[in-house]
């Protein structure tokens, strides 16, 4: 397992070419070159009965006791995934793991901060290019029954995101996605059963290690996507010209680093802000204020 490839077009046809002409079978199209490379190997996943329902997420560092261990009838998967491509979460005996790929270059080195904090899922040994995670058992924020949201309650979830918002940027990041709830219902913040909370997803974040001068286009990106400014940009160029996005970009990574890290950090309060007017909307005013109230503690 040398890491998430680069699949160029040319090399999707081959697979699927191959898959046609009945020389690999659909289960193994992810690792079709293995057949020309290493044909012994190739001659054991043929006969490999765990591929089938596991895919490739079987033969991961974390996972690979539980699919192929003495216990191993045990384990399930299922499949998710939306923006960032197909995400598999493999159950066994009380255990879950989630593999994902990642979204950007320093996701999974954010993502071991986060976890490190207690802020994030704990992170598992992995290979380049995905996550390998804990499982977080509990209930997306704005998927709270209103009965269950009152003041005290969303006070205290406030009070948690704003403590874990702080120890993110003591740690020299930015969250730059505390979506407690957006336009289209989604959030990015998971409440235990025991009250505490979860930040997932850091595909978008940033971190300051060496600013300005360590940052990069990809940082650069990453935070105009989710400025306000970004949105109107698209909606005047009609969102198909690559070449004045390549300057927009540009542009903002320049202003990036005319920011103090504390400037930049600030946006995740106004997110998060946003965040909690849309939750009104769905939970009511009054448990929007709470929560906002908790927010304050820290900043």
């Amino acid at each position: 397992m040398a890491g998430l490839p680069s699949v160029t077009p040319e090399l999707i046809r081959e697979r699927d070419a191959a898959v046609f002409a009945a020389q690999c079978p659909e289960r193994l199209w992810p690792l079709w070159p293995l057949a020309r490379v290493e044909p012994d190997l190739w001659e054991l996943l043929l006969g490999d009965d765990r591929i089938e329902q596991f895919s490739v997420y079987g033969l991961f560092p974390a996972t690979y006791e539980m699919v192929y261990g003495p216990e191993s009838d045990a384990a399930s998967v299922r499949y998710d995934g939306r923006s960032r491509g197909r995400v598999a979460i493999i159950a066994h005996e009380g255990s879950t793991v989630v593999i994902k790929p990642c979204q950007s270059s320093r996701e999974a080195k954010i993502a071991e901060i986060a976890g490190s904090l207690g802020v994030g899922p704990a992170q598992h040994p992995t290979i380049d290019g995905f996550i390998s995670e804990e499982f977080v058992d509990g209930r997306f924020l704005i998927d709270l029954p209103p009965d269950e949201a009152t003041a005290d309650t969303m006070r205290a979830i406030g009070t948690a995101l704003a403590s874990a918002l702080s120890r993110l940027h003591s740690a020299g990041v930015c969250y730059n996605d505390a979506t407690i709830s957006d336009p289209e219902g989604r959030s990015h913040i998971i409440v235990r059963a025991d009250g505490e909370i979860r930040l997932i997803d850091f595909g978008v974040s940033l971190l300051f290690d060496n600013h300005p001068e360590g940052l990069t286009f990809e940082d650069a990106w990453n935070a105009a996507r989710t400025d306000p400014m970004f949105r109107l940009f698209r909606q005047m160029t009609g969102g198909g010209d690559d070449d004045a996005l390549g300057r927009f970009v540009a542009d903002y990574g320049r202003w990036l680093a005319g920011q103090t890290v504390a400037q930049i950090q600030e946006r995740d309060w106004r997110i998060a802000e946003e965040g909690a007017a849309i939750l009104a909307t769905r939970l009511g005013p009054v448990a929007a204020d709470a929560l906002r109230e908790g927010l304050a503690s820290e900043q």
